[in-house]
């Protein structure tokens, strides 16, 4: 679930648009090349972890085996929520079946159900991206809470249905990973200076602009507001939050938001700023630190709520609605404050209500 961009508004001329600006090119050189590729390298890498863990549990059912295919499930999970903020150029395509929820069950009842022996490749090809990604492959590992998760995959047919998951989750990653090291690094990287697809600065630093905000508006009306009832007036439902089987939703926010940060400050957290920092730096030093603090912020109430969140949900809703609401001040900072210094075309969502 991702809540995309629309109709443009232009906000602020502090940076003038001008392809003069200096500081632009090393920002958007670091990150593409620094902080975008090695996260899609390390989503195919650990996808890859994940066929090997897969490949072993169905090998050999046992506790050991399903907690390895679960650690692998997590470390890819965490990949994957890293590289929410580059919502663009090549993974628009394959959101669907990397990321479908929530689960439907059923959908994945169905497929495991129908797959021959050995499920395959072309026999996923049949199937709708609700029985695919891995958000299924999470329920398949897992069970629904109520039982051992392990005995229904010693069903050889299961567990190899489960496997082929994997795969086609080491497939889809591989080839973001490819897009982004062989061609779309250049893109960003060379905007206004020979790309293919940014004919200008402005319009690589609006894209990693408005795809953070983005990422922000996911995190807050997709994965909190839904389950929260905010947006329906609805009874809190736990079945809508993200990673639920797993309990591994907090996490996943927490890598959400690790990202967004990297683009924002830059790789190395340990190092002097090299992303977006730079260019806000420039412009307005206290707006830079406003941004840290609330970033500081939001992240120390997000750690705070105990997972699983399925479960706070319920017990202590205050203290989920909290964290939403310091994750949606981070995001109307970077939306109201940062894009406007930066002179950013904003790029509205129907969904944020701004």
């Amino acid at each position: 679930m991702l809540f995309g961009a629309g109709v443009g508004t232009i906000v602020g001329l502090a940076c003038g648009g001008g392809d003069d600006d200096d500081s632009r090119p090393a920002v958007l050189e670091h990150v593409a090349r620094s902080v975008a590729v090695p996260a899609f390298t390390a989503l195919h890498d650990r996808a890859e972890a994940l066929v090997t863990a897969m490949d072993a549990l169905c090998a050999t059912p046992d506790d050991l085996a399903l907690t390895a295919a679960q650690a692998a499930w997590s470390d890819e999970r965490d990949a994957w929520a890293r590289v929410l903020p580059f919502g663009f150029g090549p993974l628009p395509p394959e959101l669907n079946a990397l990321d479908f929820w929530p689960v439907r069950v059923d959908s994945v009842e169905a497929a495991v159900a129908g797959a021959p022996a050995t499920a395959d490749a072309a026999y996923l090809g049949t199937l709708g991206v609700s029985a695919k990604g891995m958000p299924a492959l999470e329920y398949l590992l897992w069970g629904d809470g109520l039982g051992d998760p392990l005995a229904p995959l010693q069903d050889p047919r299961r567990c190899s249905y489960a496997r082929v998951l994997a795969v086609d989750i080491a497939a889809r990653t591989g080839a973001l990973n490819s897009a982004w090291t062989d061609e779309y690094a250049d893109a960003l990287a060379t905007a206004g200076r020979g790309s293919t697809v940014y004919d200008s600065l402005k319009a690589g630093v609006d894209e990693v602009v408005n795809k953070s905000i983005d990422a922000c508006l996911t995190m807050v009306k997709g994965k909190l507001d839904n389950p929260l009832g905010n947006l329906t007036g609805a009874a809190e439902d736990p079945t809508l939050m993200e990673s639920r089987f797993s309990g591994h939703t907090r996490a996943d926010l927490e890598a959400n938001l690790a990202g967004v940060w990297a683009v924002y400050h830059g790789a190395d957290l340990d190092a002097p700023a090299a992303g977006i920092s730079v260019l806000v730096q420039e412009i307005d030093a206290k707006l830079d630190e406003r941004v840290r603090a609330q970033y500081a912020r939001a992240r120390e109430v997000l750690t705070a709520v105990p997972e699983p969140l399925t479960a706070t949900l319920l017990a202590d809703r205050a203290a989920v609605q909290l964290a939403r609401d310091e994750l949606d001040t981070f995001r109307r900072m970077l939306k109201l404050d940062v894009a406007s210094a930066l002179g950013v075309t904003l790029a509205l969502s129907d969904n944020d209500g701004d």
